[in-house]
């Protein structure tokens, strides 16, 4: 397998406060290969009809979704899209459990579901994932910011400068 070439380029912006020598930039070229976002398996609508609390694992780092006759385990935000729609509300309404050193932890994950409930993300209604909420877009590039273009086209200026 070819791996991919990069470009390694000086920060001259940035310097390393121990040293005080500028950082090292290292740029790898796009690949032709797509990136793609894995998802688990949809489950039915209405999978917790049984639920009866979430919590956060702060052990294993997991969010618990425990229901009478199942108990479901996340290692992953992005596992929620799993979920169909009356279940993510569901999970929006009650609060999720968490030792108070890990709460901060643990809202990272209401607040996905609030990401979910927002763009439609449940299962049954997405297609693709074309959000940057839970990784790399399916099939469109990431939009540039206007702020990120300014900065890239300073760069190249100078870089054109010092190649010049």
């Amino acid at each position: 397998m070819k791996l991919a070439e990069s470009t390694i380029e000086e920060d001259t912006d940035v310097l390393d406060p121990t040293t005080g020598r500028p950082y090292k930039i290292v740029k790898w070229s796009a690949t032709k290969q797509a990136n793609t976002v894995p998802l688990l398996k949809e489950l039915p609508d209405n999978t917790l009809k049984n639920f009866k609390f979430w919590m956060y694992d702060p052990v294993s780092g997991q969010a618990v979704v425990v229901c009478d006759d199942a108990e479901y385990r996340f290692i992953e935000t992005r596992d929620l899209m799993c979920f169909g729609e009356n279940d993510i509300n569901l999970l929006a309404k009650s609060q999720i459990q968490s030792d108070p050193e890990y709460e901060v932890c643990a809202k990272s994950w209401t607040g996905v579901v609030a990401q979910i409930m927002n763009f439609k993300l449940w299962s049954g209604q997405r297609t693709r994932v074309e959000t940057q909420l839970f990784g790399s877009y399916v099939g469109r590039n990431i939009p540039i910011l206007p702020e990120l273009q300014k900065k890239q086209k300073e760069q190249a200026k100078k870089q054109k400068r010092r190649q010049q």
